[in-house]
């Protein structure tokens, strides 16, 4: 689950679709006609309009222009800063705006310009756009999510001790991992950052090869550790971590279709050795695990780009691989505790996490774009977020109810108290996600560990009731710290 809790490429949109003006600095202000703004019928009239509308002393004459400029896009600005942002982009500083236009600098233009709401066509007849369409194809990143997992847990249990725990400390860092190799590719929108990410992928590869075999040597009892025990859970190990990083940069550049390829070869030999168990087959399968993925990942980074490889290109994203490690951490937890399968709806809906996530910014993002003030924003964008994580919660506890009512064997039933657990936990997940994505990472991280801290300590008790009740606090608890962000204007963008 990556929670994807970064910016889009390019930055948040909004902050660079307006010019004021067709030209820069005083062109755009000396009285000539601008792009798209003929002295014609319609301008004239526009102007009459203008002079008709407003009383006396409203706008300084000459600051009339800059307002004509701004009006088609007025329904795009938040707030007054924005403005003065447009207006020194374009060259319009303090004295400027006061020796020639009459205002007494930067932002008592803005508020002027702010409060004229540019011609009244954005006032008092906004462009109304449709709604954006909820990202359906994001949903299949779930099940893919699986494939890197599923594929190693197949081949683990036929390596021998240490194998398993090699396997869960490989899988529990991939996924922090994969949130700083998803940094990494943001970091540079307008490319693909080859060099860095080629790095990002083989240190998580050999970090995987060395947590792998001390996790096995750890788990092993004192008089069983053996070089055997520590290469098999260095190979699983390294396999899955390398695997997993490959697929988190396939992720990254959108390459769903080779992802898909990548893995069906190793999880075909992971079948194979779990029908016919043999260790010579599951070295095989290792092996595939480790090179195909690897290898579909350099083959679609082969672009250098503008990043170094280098420990300083990685640094600023490891509090991102921080938050996920915090995730996993409590999603292990939670696991010794209700069982993998209870929480694999968490794992196959990752794809519906990020759907969310990102359709609720775009929501957020429509409203600022349909709003006329700051009050009318945040009645239509608070909402956004609560009925997001439960209709998220809703669906999950449908999957528990479906899965409970199948005639499958016992062992793969989920705990009887999923229905509450379950949605909890996801509603949690994707309101977590949502605020990493707006720079929250750092918080959510310590909430995250705290609450793994509680989920491990010998003091909790071991009765389901008092952890769902801890899971909705903690739910409420983000969902709070939501609220607080969307007062915000810049959550909107």
């Amino acid at each position: 689950m990556s929670g994807q809790a970064l910016p889009p490429p390019g930055g948040y949109p909004g902050l660079q679709r307006i010019r004021i003006g067709g030209t820069p600095g005083a062109e755009a202000l000396s009285g000539l006609p601008q792009a798209g703004w003929s002295e014609t019928g319609a301008s004239r009239r526009a102007g009459s309009d203008l002079r008709a509308d407003r009383a006396a002393g409203d706008l300084p004459e000459r600051l009339r222009e800059i307002d004509l400029t701004l009006a088609p896009e007025r329904e795009r600005v938040i707030d007054i800063e924005e403005i003065a942002a447009y207006l020194e982009s374009d060259g319009l500083g303090d004295e400027v705006l006061r020796d020639r236009y009459g205002t007494t600098g930067l932002f008592d233009a803005a508020g002027r310009l702010y409060r004229q709401r540019g011609t009244g066509r954005a006032l008092h007849r906004p462009v109304r756009t449709a709604a954006p369409p909820f990202p359906w194809r994001t949903l299949l990143r779930g099940p893919l999510y699986l494939l890197p997992g599923l594929s190693g847990l197949l081949v683990a249990r036929e390596m021998g001790a240490g194998a398993a725990a090699a396997f869960a400390f490989a899988a529990a860092f991939g996924w922090g991992w994969t949130m700083l190799i998803a940094g990494v590719r943001h970091a540079e929108p307008r490319g693909v950052p080859g060099r860095a990410l080629r790095l990002a992928t083989l240190l998580g590869g050999l970090t995987g090869v060395l947590g792998g075999g001390l996790a096995a040597a750890l788990n092993a009892a004192p008089d069983t550790v053996t070089a055997g025990v520590v290469a098999s859970g260095a190979a699983v190990g390294g396999a899955v971590a390398l695997s997993t990083a490959a697929a988190g940069v396939l992720l990254a550049l959108g390459r769903a279709g080779l992802f898909a390829g990548a893995f069906a070869s190793p999880l075909l030999a992971a079948g194979i050795v779990w029908a016919a168990p043999s260790r010579t087959g599951a070295l095989l399968a290792l092996l595939l695990l480790a090179l195909v993925p690897l290898l579909t990942a350099l083959s679609v980074t082969r672009a250098s780009g503008a990043l170094p490889a280098g420990w300083d290109t990685l640094r600023p994203h490891l509090r991102h691989a921080a938050y996920g490690w915090a995730l996993a951490l409590t999603f292990v937890l939670l696991t010794g505790r209700l069982g993998a399968w209870t929480l694999l709806p968490l794992v196959v809906g990752t794809g519906l996490l990020e759907a969310g996530v990102r359709h609720a910014q775009r929501q957020l993002q429509h409203a600022a774009r349909q709003s006329q003030d700051l009050r009318s924003l945040r009645r239509a964008g608070l909402p956004v977020l609560p009925l997001g994580a439960a209709t998220y919660a809703l669906a999950l506890a449908g999957w528990v109810f479906l899965a409970g009512e199948l005639p499958v064997p016992a062992w793969t039933r989920p705990h009887p108290d999923a229905w509450a657990l379950v949605p909890a936990y996801g509603a949690a997940a994707l309101l977590s996600a949502w605020l990493a994505n707006h720079g929250q990472a750092a918080l959510l991280t310590g909430l995250w560990l705290l609450l793994a801290a509680l989920l491990a300590s010998p003091l909790a008790p071991p009765a389901t009731p008092p952890l769902t009740v801890t899971l909705l606090g903690f739910c409420a608890v983000l969902t709070v710290l939501s609220l607080r962000a969307l007062l915000d204007p810049r959550s909107y963008r």
